[in-house]
């Protein structure tokens, strides 16, 4: 029986290894809840106000792009990273607007060893992209340094390719605005983008960066661009045949199976689900960030294939819940849908949400069962809902002298529509 877990500690671990100059990567997603809020998504929150809406990601597909958000989102290759202010003064002889934040990559002891984001569901393939990003570099004397962005396309049935998108040369304690294009010819599994460069030993500052469509035509298009279509599920990896990828625990272990129970327990459809165990409180459970990829005033439907295992619980309430964090840091939770779920069979939870605000971050995530039961989760769908066509217009007869919008006017009906106002008795007479 296939079985992989990942745990619930603070941050992500990122580890690559390369043969040459770019590698092959694993990567675990870890989540731990926040002390201070138990029913809060996780800490970290004193530097997540971003300023990249939801609507702003229409155009600019890279998410948190002037770090105002500090490096969420963002993940070091193999270095380290961390985001400073432009009062802080630090490196010395380099300044950004006032206000502004820049990440710094240090402790880089390869070239290719930079920042990078993951933005696989943000492109498509035969879109063509334009890119725009100010780095610096700080460290070792040195006349110049090349800085590069590249793509990393990974696949599951063949070999990791690397796409050159630009390269700049940047002195020291200056800015240089990197620019480039890039198009994708088919769909990889994976599309990361980073930036990379300067030798060992030198940090590497960005200010920003922005990718977008080269023509808006491309991204209002219904069948390619920037941001998923109607009948894309905004969920990935929904049925978890890429493992764990993009999931994470709630304030609990989450954990990989193609059967439980001694083989009782198998998958209502594909070849894997995923169990929320070793649950402590009522809110733990499985989780993903939907951050970018949903979209305010526009209904979403959600349909989970749930099941529950464990502690003698036999039916249960299972709910499918988000967290949204508002621009201004403020959490809310929106209840989407609830069903009881047993330990006999898959049930369907299904239900329906609209964000009308512009969330800096978004989770879905289910909850509910007591502490110490499990949480079985085999398929997770978020749609755009199907807009309901509106009622036909009323049949109107003999309209030259307006309509009558009264029921039974002439009572031909007896007294259906009519009632009595007060206690008294309403009849239809004949003459």
């Amino acid at each position: 029986m296939r079985r992989v877990s990942t745990c619930c500690f603070r941050g992500r671990v990122s580890k690559t290894h390369r043969k040459h100059s770019h590698s092959q990567r694993s990567r675990e997603t870890m989540e731990y809840p926040s002390t201070s809020n138990a029913n809060s998504f996780h800490s970290e929150k004193s530097n997540e106000n971003m300023n990249n809406s939801i609507s702003s990601l229409t155009t600019n597909i890279i998410l948190n792009h002037d770090f105002s958000g500090g490096l969420h989102l963002w993940h070091p290759n193999c270095c380290n990273g961390f985001v400073v202010s432009a009062e802080s003064g630090y490196p010395e002889g380099i300044s950004v607007k006032e206000g502004g934040n820049y990440a710094v990559i240090t402790n880089r002891n390869e070239c290719w060893q930079g920042l990078e984001q993951d933005i696989t569901s943000r492109v498509s393939p035969g879109t063509t992209y334009t890119v725009s990003a100010c780095v610096g570099v700080s460290g070792p004397p040195q006349d110049f340094a090349n800085v590069q962005a590249t793509l990393k396309l990974e696949y599951r049935d063949s070999a990791t390719s690397y796409l050159f998108i630009g390269r700049t040369s940047v002195s020291k304690e200056q800015w240089e605005k990197l620019e480039g294009t890039f198009s994708l010819s088919s769909m990889p599994d994976r599309v990361v983008f980073y930036l990379e460069g300067p030798s060992p030993g030198v940090d590497l500052l960005i200010s920003s960066v922005v990718v977008s469509c080269a023509s808006p035509n491309e991204c209002e298009s219904p069948s390619t661009g920037c941001v998923t279509t109607g009948d894309e599920n905004i969920i990935l990896n929904p049925t978890f045949d890429d493992g764990l990828s993009n999931w994470s625990g709630r304030g609990c272990k989450i954990v990989l199976h193609d059967s439980m129970g001694d083989g009782k327990i198998l998958p209502m459809s594909g070849k894997f689900f995923t169990s929320a165990t070793e649950r402590i409180q009522s809110w733990n459970g499985i989780q993903q960030e939907i951050t970018g990829r949903v979209q305010r005033k526009l209904v979403y439907e959600v349909t989970a294939v749930v099941r529950i295992f464990g502690n003698n619980v036999t039916s249960t309430d299972v709910r499918a819940t988000l967290w949204v964090q508002t621009p201004d840091l403020r959490e809310q939770y929106i209840g989407i849908a609830n069903v009881q779920a047993t330990d006999k069979d898959w049930v369907q939870l299904q239900g329906k949400f609209l964000l009308n605000g512009s969330p800096s971050r978004v989770v879905i995530y289910l909850e509910g069962p007591s502490p110490g039961t499990d949480i079985l989760l085999n398929t997770l769908m978020v749609k755009h809902a199907e807009k309901i066509p509106p009622s036909p217009p009323p049949a109107i007869e003999n309209a030259d002298f307006g309509v009558n919008i009264i029921a039974n006017s002439n009572l031909t009906d007896g007294t259906n529509g009519w009632f009595t106002l007060g206690n008294c008795p309403l009849s239809v007479g004949t003459g």
